[in-house]
């Protein structure tokens, strides 16, 4: 349902029209909220409200962007960008996050879903290496090499020398 359809259309339950109204609501995800605005129509008569799609989603993203900066959470990019440094998969770097699924990791790094500032701390955490690995060895992650320090490949060990026969001149 569009704005178009809605702007000015009668109500059949009470013969009214809808008007575009905006007001605002506190929608709460991931354990935090905002108050944002958010329009809708409503009926002048009945006061019978309808909220288009685009409405709802338009009140979610001001709300999700209002509480990334309230709390000073990681955008979806720096999310991605911290893993990818990392060199971990999404499957690992949920792991890390106590089995976080990778479809959530993906949402946080596209901006579908907003973490809670406990995950985002937990996530920063890991940048640092010790914290990294003490955190992959409680979850039982194998951590790729740090980049650059690659192991370097064994050298066969030598054969000792064959002992000679001291009766040959």
């Amino acid at each position: 349902m569009s704005d178009i359809l809605l702007d000015g259309h009668v109500h059949r339950g009470c013969g009214g029209h809808y008007v575009h109204v905006t007001m605002p609501v506190t929608v709460k995800l991931s354990g935090m909220s905002a108050t944002v605005p958010r329009s809708a129509f409503r009926c002048d008569v009945c006061g019978d409200e309808q909220r288009t799609l685009e409405q709802r989603e338009a009140a979610e993203q001001a709300a999700v962007e209002t509480m990334r900066g309230a709390h000073r959470l990681l955008t979806p990019r720096e999310v991605r960008k911290l893993r990818e440094s990392l060199g971990l998969t999404a499957e690992l770097f949920g792991a890390l996050l106590y089995g976080t699924p990778r479809g959530v990791i993906e949402g946080w790094e596209k901006g579908r879903y907003v973490q809670n500032p406990e995950t985002d701390a937990l996530m920063r955490s890991l940048a640092d290496r010790v914290v990294l690995e003490r955190r992959a060895a409680k979850a039982g992650v194998v951590l790729p090499p740090v980049p650059g320090s690659e192991p370097v490949a064994p050298v066969a060990p030598v054969a000792a020398p064959e002992p000679h026969d001291a009766t040959i001149p």
